[in-house]
């Protein structure tokens, strides 16, 4: 397992995809499995820190990366407001772009990237867990 803790600032996301580039090097990790994972993180902690705080004070977000049972996984906390992405209805995609709601093609892309997707609200904080399955 490794950890780290960033702050909700866009410049921090370069720190996290080093740390996954760094474990992905030492387990031997396929490159598209890892680039799958890195989309999908750049997608949820991108959306953390748009939308998850109703300040501009600085929050901790907490990215915890274990490879087990053939899976990579990232388990993502944070301190926002309590929001279950996977509780928002999939987006119509086959509707012209003009006419879709806003919101919700990025969720939908990460589920799809991902073999597995959960969120639950523990205590106070989000928790967002991202799983990849090796291909054998």
């Amino acid at each position: 397992m490794i950890e780290i803790t960033i702050v909700n600032q866009s410049s921090e996301l370069a720190r996290v995809a080093g740390l996954l580039d760094r474990l992905a090097a030492e387990r031997h990790l396929a490159p598209g499995m890892v680039a799958d994972m890195q989309v999908a993180l750049d997608e949820v902690l991108t959306n953390i820190m748009k939308y998850a705080y109703t300040d501009n004070a600085e929050h901790e977000i907490h990215i915890r990366f274990r490879v087990f049972d053939n899976v990579l996984e990232a388990v993502i906390e944070d301190d926002g407001a309590p929001f279950d992405p996977l509780a928002i209805s999939a987006p119509d995609l086959s509707t012209p772009l003009h006419e879709r709601r806003v919101g919700g093609v990025g969720i939908h892309f990460v589920m799809n990237l991902m073999d597995e997707v959960t969120y639950d609200r523990v205590g106070e904080r989000n928790r967002f867990v991202l799983r990849k399955r090796f291909k054998t």
